[in-house]
């Protein structure tokens, strides 16, 4: 959604600060993820009642490192080249993931993650 908003009123500035977030998360844990706490602290004070379906750290943790990975691509095309075209597109790949997600469930960025571990698991053989 900010990602969107960024688009809407040509905020550069967005693109760094989310990749930031999901560096973090990347880096030291979805527990540590300033986005998860938000969703945490949503949730508590809106007392919604979303169910929590436990899973691995490493697929989501990969997803928002690929997150991280498109968002610094985008800084870069905004800040070193000063191309909005790359900034943007960029960026919007990973707000459309992130809705695909959001609406449906499917994680792009854990997919890819389980993909990865099959075809490694099968050259080990």
């Amino acid at each position: 959604m900010i990602l969107y908003v960024g688009l809407i009123f040509d905020a550069h500035w967005v693109a760094p600060v989310i990749g930031v977030a999901l560096g973090i998360g990347t880096a030291f844990g979805l527990r540590y993820s300033p986005l998860g706490a938000t969703y945490r602290f949503v949730k508590r004070t809106f007392k919604l009642q979303l169910p929590v379906i436990p899973e691995e750290e490493p697929p989501p943790r990969f997803a928002q490192l690929m997150g991280f990975a498109f968002l610094l691509v985008a800084t870069l095309g905004f800040y070193s080249v000063s191309n909005a075209g790359i900034g943007w597109t960029f960026t919007m790949i990973v707000a459309a993931l992130q809705t695909l997600l959001a609406a449906t469930g499917l994680c792009v960025g854990c997919e890819v993650y389980l993909v990865g571990k099959r075809f490694s698991a099968r050259s080990a053989v």
